[in-house]
């Protein structure tokens, strides 16, 4: 019909909605008008039909976890979805529990066609399902780095924690702090042992000391209430907390109203993030916004690499964090005795 409609062939169309750097100005013009005066959409399944491609997004939907302030994933599901629009894409979401049960989702969808890459995310240190899809070549980007496997040699995109938490630790210094602590996850952790090194490189670059002031435990609001009380009821306790997650944040903030310390005055507190809770919660949680906009982007655009070229070198991208200032670290402390590093 759009074809008829201009007087030109079916290619021409194809040229126009695909390849439009092929046509002349004008024609391209002509035809793009009788595709919107028409209302013409591709039919994304006849597309399929013919390039054998399903132009389909695999992603690991992860069970929500109670006691933690979430919505990273969510957010970051809603700006990969965007992405993939734009590039004439669907994103298939399939849950699974355990990372066994994504390999074995994985190997079903992609052996049938349903997708022709993924987007892994969460990884972990020798993560098996990055060995099981790069022993496969099957297309996929990580969204978080490749822990324990070559980095060189993997697409991912990932944020950088580190100078996260070197940014949160100069924030604190800036309003007066020096007993900073760190509160983060227990175990091996790529994301937290990055997080934390930020602040152990940050907090030597001002000269402060970091003994006895980290600790860590599960990412849960409990975690956080009860390893900031336990530093908080020290006979020198840190007048500042870095957070690996806002769901410790929220807790280091409950811990603080119980021993009836005001957050933003007695004691500063920056979590990780910029999730949900850190913008309902009261304070207003000082927190590292993660840009998950970019993050999406880029992603897409190394899948699309990726499935153009299959033997294309890995490309990876690091990003930066925001500083998102809230009433946790805002308030103007003045310290009734100065804290000695």
């Amino acid at each position: 019909m759009v074809a008829a409609r201009v007087g030109v062939s079916k290619q021409t169309v194809h040229y126009a909605l695909n390849s439009p750097d092929r046509l002349s100005p004008t024609t391209l013009r002509r035809v793009l008008k009788a595709v919107d005066e028409l209302g013409y959409r591709p039919n994304q399944a006849a597309r399929s039909l013919r390039t054998q491609s399903p132009r389909a997004v695999g992603f690991r939907l992860l069970p929500t976890t109670q006691g933690q302030s979430g919505g990273v994933w969510a957010s970051f599901l809603y700006e990969l979805s965007v992405a993939a629009h734009r590039a004439d894409h669907a994103v298939y979401c399939h849950p699974a529990a355990t990372d066994e049960e994504e390999i074995q989702v994985v190997q079903e969808v992609f052996s049938t066609n349903t997708v022709d890459c993924f987007v892994i995310t969460a990884t972990q240190d020798h993560d098996p399902r990055i060995t099981f899809l790069r022993e496969r070549g099957i297309p996929f980007v990580s969204f978080g780095r490749p822990w324990g496997h070559p980095m060189s040699d993997t697409w991912w995109v990932d944020v950088d924690g580190a100078a996260g938490t070197e940014q949160a630790v100069d924030h604190l210094a800036e309003r007066g702090h020096r007993r900073i602590a760190y509160l983060g996850w227990d175990g091996p952790s790529g994301y937290g042992d990055d997080r934390e090194s930020g602040w152990r490189r940050a907090m030597r670059s001002h000269g402060f000391s970091t003994r006895d002031l980290s600790v860590g435990g599960p990412d849960e609001i409990s975690t956080g209430r009860e390893l900031a009380g336990r530093l908080l009821d020290r006979k020198t306790p840190p007048t500042g907390f870095v957070c690996v997650s806002d769901t410790i944040a929220i807790g280091a903030l409950r811990a603080c109203r119980e021993r009836g310390l005001a957050a933003g005055h007695d004691v500063g507190v920056v979590g990780f993030d910029d999730s949900v809770g850190a913008h309902f919660v009261d304070p207003g949680l000082t927190t590292l916004a993660q840009p998950l906009e970019l993050v999406a982007r880029h992603t897409m655009r190394l899948l699309l690499d990726r499935l153009k070229d299959p033997d294309a070198k890995a490309e990876q991208v690091l990003l930066r964090p925001t500083l998102v200032v809230r009433e946790s670290t805002v308030a103007q402390w003045v310290p009734s005795q100065a804290p000695r590093p």
